[in-house]
């Protein structure tokens, strides 16, 4: 039982997750067939992760390295926040009860994501198990990369179920990346 409501929690997640990209920024979530949102300017990517304990740092990093692990991306830490493309945090609660919340900014499309921030929900994130806390962070960090959910696959890193991105997950991020150095 707990199972189920766990895989449900994630579900109506990554459909509340949807919606709030619909609202925010100028990058929003279209009907269109392309597996991304957009992509930033460059394959090199900084980010800087605002989460001060060690255990959600932990959880961030291991995400990073899976996606760095593919080679399409390079991210790389900035020490600074304000120089960071991307921002990756956690609260202890979101006002919806999301697990996760994204926000992309920029026009949509390739090169169009200017910046990118990622918050974990503490509070609803404290019912998982580490395995599960690494794989919404993994997801959320598809997300900041410009990577849409996958709601129909659980193997990949975008539908919330998977440990590492996987073949698909590859070629989207390297579609959303096409032409860009």
């Amino acid at each position: 039982m707990l199972l189920k409501n766990k895989t449900l929690v994630k579900i109506v997640t990554m459909f509340g997750v949807a919606v709030s990209l619909l609202g925010i920024g100028s990058v929003t979530a279209s009907a269109s067939s392309k597996p991304y949102y957009g992509s930033f300017g460059s394959r090199k990517i900084t980010y800087h992760i605002d989460s001060t304990s060690k255990h959600w740092k932990d959880n961030w990093n291991g995400a990073i390295k899976s996606w760095n692990s593919l080679h399409v991306v390079k991210l790389r830490s900035a020490k600074k926040a304000s120089k960071a493309n991307i921002r990756l945090t956690t609260k202890k609660s979101i006002k919806d009860g999301a697990e996760i919340s994204g926000h992309l900014s920029g026009p949509q499309g390739i090169g169009g994501v200017l910046s990118s921030k990622v918050v974990l929900n503490r509070q609803v994130l404290s019912e998982f198990d580490e395995n599960g806390k690494e794989q919404i962070a993994l997801t959320g960090v598809g997300t900041a990369l410009g990577l849409k959910f996958n709601h129909t696959d659980n193997t990949s890193a975008m539908s919330m179920f998977a440990s590492k991105p996987n073949a698909q997950d590859k070629k989207n991020l390297q579609l959303a990346y096409k032409g860009i150095k």
